[in-house]
């Protein structure tokens, strides 16, 4: 805890940069989510990177888009 206490700033580098690699790296289940459902993972990611409960709560509430819908029938009808 020397190296903590003696180097502030260090301490809040090394501990925000492995917040925002956390951040990272679970905005990217809400984006999955929402590419599963026909919608544009670049812009999910971005939405959950910035509002992370919020984009992890509209990942599960979004319906299909109807063409993807369609797409999904087809790939299960073909079985």
């Amino acid at each position: 805890m020397i190296i903590i206490e003696s180097n502030i700033y260090v301490a809040i580098g090394l501990f925000g940069t492995c917040g925002l690699m956390l951040l990272g790296l679970f905005s990217t289940y809400p984006a999955i989510k929402a590419y599963e459902k026909g919608r544009n993972f670049l812009k999910w990611y971005i939405f959950s990177v910035l509002l992370f409960p919020v984009a992890l709560i509209a990942s599960f509430v979004i319906k299909r888009k109807r063409k993807h819908l369609k797409q999904s029938k087809h790939k299960t009808s073909k079985r």
